[in-house]
């Protein structure tokens, strides 16, 4: 056990006093903490004394190494007592868990069910990024005891100053205390114990009316991979994954009723089967048909859209936001044509040299403060520009191409010039979107998403309650065990919906009021109805296309209660 005196790169000898001891065999430099002072030996050898106030700070110095080595050994001692009154009680050693097995050892803890694919690799990438912001900072840290308190809370803080959501944090932070607790020995303390999850921005996805359903469906008339999962998701309010990877033997095409069983939740719901979507498995069924001849036949009702979201989920997704976003904006300029407005294009991003390019963005980066996010966002910049792939760019700085894709986009917004090689066309266009498909957070740096495929589930919640389908009957068909989610989260009806099923539903008294209030009302019913005339084709009006859907629908009881319904509205 000995002192130790440490230099700059210019020779001048740092104003802090080191210790180095040895416990269990390992050699252990510290940091003591105690101020260097006065002037040390002209030969820098500590077997030679210096001034009166280095000698004094040397005495202090020595007392608080051998406080730190006893601690230590004590310590030490102490794990020892635990582990053999542990073994004596139990005859089972206690295990400690390395930090660097954290993520494996994660992967092997007992489920109920295996882990998803995809938290599985969001998980693992939180753990792999944990443990090495730990043993950044404290390079003895080695097993997952040696986490304390102040590392859980600087970790934190650096998730915090990547600017994620609320959302995200809090995510990142269930899943480390859920795993240390698993992992730490019984009794150990809980790091992350003073941390609370933060109140989440919750931005609600927003239901398509009937027109833009419609609208919809034109659009993705002649795809024959999106077409049919698009009917399917607006029939059956069934998420993305299960429509694409729906199978023969839970469609019941006697009896009009398909039965699932949800891979999110593993619970069995059963769906009426509505005539837009019964058109749907006819042609797939003339397309099964003709491939068992062929002796290709699939087990998947539709075997293209399966096999993309197997390989590729993120695929489905793009070519959904494509037809939306066409849609949805077609739509948009017509409704401004006919109330006389003036359509203005949103202007594309200049494009200027690469340097240009590479000046503003570093000067950018400049402004953010000194952390991880920036020094792994300088990278990605840096190498993009050098021509590399959004792949080859991710694999080399060790971070999803996701995060990737984020970084230059964020950079792009605030440079004011293009920065991401894009091909031009729709797909520029859904990329630069803040008002059809997302909305800007209030805090995160990612866009909220609120017209995507999951906004067909909420689209039939919505209609269904709107239109006075008992709520129990749609939570047998979203699957949902309680009703505050689905009335929390999928029932969005707009304020005219919502007004008109009220009206219908309280009594005359409350609803007629004087003739001067049924004038008003009756100015209000007209404006909106000539907003939605001038917005729908005259020859298919909104209600009569519900009709002809609700028409369809089998068992006969439930769909005159829901004709009945829809009559009234």
């Amino acid at each position: 056990m000995h002192l130790e005196m440490r230099y700059e790169p210019d020779g001048h000898v740092r104003p802090i006093w080191y210790g180095r001891f040895i416990i269990d065999g390992k050699k252990e430099c510290v940091n003591l903490g105690v101020k260097l002072d006065g002037n040390p030996p002209a030969s820098r050898r500590l077997k030679d004394k210096g001034d009166e106030r280095f000698e004094a700070s040397r005495w202090k110095a020595n007392a608080k190494l051998e406080q730190v080595a006893a601690e230590a050994k004590s310590k030490r001692d102490a794990d020892r007592l635990v582990h053999s009154l542990v073994r004596m009680k139990t005859g089972v050693e206690i295990r400690e868990v390395k930090l660097a097995e954290l993520k494996a050892e994660w992967e092997k803890l007992p489920r109920r069910r295996p882990l998803a694919t995809k938290f599985k690799k969001e998980g693992g990438r939180i753990l792999e990024r944990f443990v090495s912001f730990v043993q950044g900072r404290n390079r003895r840290a080695v097993d997952l005891i040696h986490v304390d308190e102040t590392a859980a809370m600087a970790f934190m803080q650096a998730e915090t100053e990547r600017k994620v959501s609320a959302r995200t944090w809090n995510g990142s932070l269930k899943l480390l205390r859920s795993a240390l607790r698993h992992l730490l020995p019984n009794g150990a303390p809980d790091p992350f114990a003073k941390l609370v999850t933060r109140e989440e921005e919750t931005v609600f996805r927003k239901p398509f009316t009937p027109v833009e359903l419609r609208a919809i469906l034109d659009e993705a008339k002649d795809d024959e991979l999106i077409r049919p999962i698009l009917v399917t998701g607006m029939c059956t309010a069934m998420r993305r994954g299960d429509c694409c990877r729906l199978q023969w033997k839970d469609v019941d095409l006697d009896r009009n009723f398909v039965t699932v069983k949800t891979a999110k939740t593993g619970g069995t719901v059963s769906i009426p089967i509505f005539g837009l979507f019964r058109d749907e498995l006819v042609k797939a069924a003339d397309k099964r048909d003709e491939a068992k001849r062929s002796g290709k036949a699939s087990a998947f009702v539709f075997p293209d859209a399966a096999a993309m979201y197997g390989a590729n989920s993120y695929g489905i997704t793009g070519r959904v936001k494509k037809v939306l976003w066409a849609a949805l904006s077609k739509l948009a300029k017509a409704e401004a044509a006919a109330r006389g407005e003036k359509v203005e294009e949103v202007p594309a991003l200049p494009e200027v040299a690469v340097e240009e390019v590479r000046r503003r963005g570093e000067a950018y980066l400049a402004t953010l403060p000194a952390s991880e996010r920036r020094e792994s966002m300088g990278k990605v910049f840096g190498e993009y520009l050098g021509g590399a792939s959004v792949a080859k760019v991710a694999k080399s700085v060790g971070v999803s191409q996701s995060t990737v894709s984020l970084y230059l986009n964020e950079i792009e917004g605030r440079v004011k010039c293009k920065v991401v090689r894009r091909t031009g066309g729709v797909a520029e266009a859904v990329k630069g979107d803040t008002s059809l498909l997302r909305v800007e957070r209030a805090n995160g740096v990612r866009r909220a998403s609120v017209r995507d495929f999951h906004s067909l589930r909420v689209t039939w919640v919505t209609l269904a309650l709107t239109a006075g389908v008992p709520l129990e009957l749609v939570q047998r068909v979203t699957g949902h065990k309680t009703t505050d989610v689905v009335l929390k989260h999928y029932f969005r009806p707009g304020q005219e919906d919502f007004r008109l099923a009220l009206e219908g539903a309280m009594p005359k008294l409350l609803t007629m009021g004087s003739e001067k209030a049924r004038a008003g009302l009756a100015k209000a019913e007209t404006a909106q109805g000539a907003i939605e005339v001038s917005a729908q084709p005259a020859e298919k009006p909104a209600k009569q296309e519900m009709r002809k859907l609700l028409g369809k629908v089998k068992p006969k009881a439930l769909r005159e209660q829901l004709l009945a319904v829809w009559g009234r509205l």
